[in-house]
């Protein structure tokens, strides 16, 4: 069972930095939420994996700053929160036809932006 988890992280971690990947090209994918869901599989399944994330020259500038302990600039949780607002509400207006799913979406959102908003700010 505990083998069949691990299978299931990786698996997970694999996709994750695959559209995180895919998020570095399309703007309306968000590249941060997916490379922080692949560090956290991998943590549970191949931690080594975590440091080749954090050094890769594309996605590791995309969670340094997180990972941070002394917090995130406010540069970057401004930049993150136009990112992130700019991309649902394109995809609310003009890609999801369904109203219960428009609520979800932005509901998430906001979750999302309150997260980012108690986190400490780096000075």
């Amino acid at each position: 069972m505990k083998h069949m988890l691990k299978i299931l992280y990786q698996v997970g971690g694999s996709i994750s930095i695959g559209l995180a990947m895919t998020g570095l090209f399309l703007p309306v994918l968000p590249t941060t939420p997916f490379v922080l869901l692949a560090i956290f599989l991998f943590g549970k399944s191949q931690p080594e994996k975590i440091q080749e994330i954090i050094n890769h020259p594309k996605l590791g500038p995309f969670v340094l700053d997180y990972l941070d302990p002394q917090g995130i600039p406010l540069k970057s949780k401004i930049k993150a929160l136009v990112v992130l607002w700019i991309s649902i509400l394109v995809s609310v207006i003009f890609f999801i036809p369904i109203v219960v799913i428009k609520i979800l979406i932005l509901s998430i959102a906001s979750m999302v932006t309150l997260y980012i908003l108690t986190r400490p700010t780096k000075v």
